[in-house]
């Protein structure tokens, strides 16, 4: 695909990408971003796929009428080897042939969490530290109207609330970081790739985008195009319309709680306790999750832990503590604050979803798998044929995706044939694990923060396997570098 990056007369894009979209083909609201005061310089977010070359060649026609520099970055996951690698030459053969400033950067091979969500993580932390670098005050990403409804639904299957549902935004702003524009966000998929096939621009197709163990191509393949037959009608243009309206509540209530509650959108030490649960819930909520995230806690609290905070909030506790990462989330009578937990060298807080693949800051994996039992396999389990120190076979949970991280005091733990449910450092004195090895032990627990498997231990009696289990997941917990 690059040789066609050669190949391709670059002197009649302007005029054929022209001719079919103009300035009013973007976004209005990123279009009036645009067009505002300050927007100078746009880092463009290009993977190489149909989506973000067409976003960036389009862009590029247009950055005489919007008075935009243009710079261009790219991140290497290295999910798929050489692939990988091709497509990171490809974008920057593209921004050369575009005459515009190339960034990119790729996965480091020691990255302590080789999961799709820190994936994520990885590629937004070099966008934006090309973004400064480049001094760009706005990234674009190169999502279209299709992209609404698959968000929808994998958020409504989270159970997401109304910011969660009136995502992607076309304009996204973050405290201290660079804008996100979508300027693609009123284009359907079809739409963009029948301009690129008619102009003849070439761009690289990610063979995972057919992978349909990925969520999202599930979605895309299968799930929508049942529901346009159920329907008899397209609900991307439906659901395009719930994201707006969606965004404009999220706005209004994030206004009020504002109001409200200006300390904890100033992040602010402690929160009054009195002034939370006097809130509305869905306003105590925003202000809540506004002050986590001021003080980065956010990220290592599940949803259901989140709702489990709120109901000892409004409760008659007058104590509680929380495990939140590295820190606690407490309480008392009088405020909401946080505790650092004060023990060093323990295992960094992973998240990954069944199927992913975990490196440990303690230089173990995690590799999981859902895996289907066949009457051997299944019979081996049932036997105590598989080895506790470092596999783990038991029932899918329900709640995903699932966390790794260090035991805290506090911690309980039902696994398989006790008799009931323990702290698990009982568990730990009984098996004469040292202090110092318990702090590397991980922890693997549901969202809402049941553990469900400790190496060297059982799985959790709850997920046990029986006789009629036809599926399940498997744990293994073993050195990076085998041994």
């Amino acid at each position: 695909m690059k040789d066609a990056l050669d190949t391709f007369d670059w002197s009649r894009l302007d005029h054929e990408l022209g001719e079919r979209f103009d300035v009013d083909s973007i976004e209005s609201s990123v279009r009036a971003t645009l067009n505002a005061p300050g927007t100078k310089r746009l880092l463009v977010a290009c993977s190489g796929g149909a989506d973000s070359v067409f976003m960036l060649c389009l862009l590029s026609v247009l950055r005489a009428k919007l008075e935009l520099e243009i710079h261009v970055a790219h991140f290497n996951h290295r999910w798929r080897g050489e692939a990988s690698d091709h497509d990171a030459d490809f974008v920057c053969a593209l921004a050369k042939a575009l005459g515009v400033p190339f960034y990119t950067d790729q996965r480091p091979e020691n990255e302590a969490a080789f999961t799709e969500t820190t994936a994520r993580v990885l590629r937004l932390e070099f966008l934006r530290k090309a973004a400064r670098q480049a001094d760009c005050t706005h990234i674009a990403f190169g999502h279209n109207l299709d992209d609404i409804l698959e968000t929808q639904l994998q958020r409504i299957a989270r159970g997401s609330a109304t910011d969660g549902l009136a995502a992607p935004r076309p304009v996204a702003r973050f405290e201290g970081q660079p804008a996100h524009l979508r300027p693609l966000l009123n284009l359907r998929s079809g739409d963009i790739r029948m301009a690129m096939n008619a102009i003849g621009i070439p761009w690289r197709e990610d063979s995972s985008n057919e992978d349909t163990s990925i969520a999202r191509n599930v979605l895309r393949h299968e799930v929508i195009p049942g529901l346009i037959d159920a329907l008899n009608h397209d609900p991307v243009l439906g659901s395009a319309r719930s994201r707006q309206l969606l965004e404009e509540d999220a706005d209004a209530l994030d206004s009020l709680a504002r109001e409200q509650m200006p300390g904890a959108f100033a992040g602010e030490e402690s929160l009054s306790r009195m002034k939370l649960s006097e809130l509305p819930r869905a306003l105590m909520r925003r202000a809540l999750a506004a002050w986590l995230n001021a003080h980065g806690a956010i990220g290592s609290l599940s949803a259901s832990a989140f709702d489990l905070l709120i109901d000892h909030l409004l409760s008659e506790r007058t104590s509680y503590r929380q495990s939140a990462g590295p820190r606690f989330v407490c309480f008392d009578e009088d405020r909401l604050f946080l505790e650092e937990d004060g023990d060093e060298g323990r295992l960094q807080h992973v998240r990954f979803e069944p199927g992913e693949m975990v490196v440990l800051s303690n230089g173990y994996l995690i590799e999981s798998e859902v895996v289907a039992l066949e009457k051997e396999s299944r019979d081996a389990v049932l036997q105590g044929e598989i080895s506790q120190l470092s596999d783990a076979v038991l029932e899918v949970p329900e709640e995903v995706p699932l966390d790794v991280r260090s035991w805290c005091p506090g911690d309980r733990f039902h696994p398989l044939g006790a008799p009931g449910s323990r702290k698990l450092q009982d568990w730990f004195v009984d098996r004469r694990i040292p202090r110092k090895e318990r702090k590397l032990l991980p922890v693997v627990t549901t969202a809402s923060g049941e553990i469900i498997w400790v190496p060297g231990f059982p799985p959790a009696e709850r997920l046990k396997i029986n006789s009629y289990t036809k599926q399940a997941l498997r744990l293994t917990y073993r050195p990076r570098k085998p041994r």
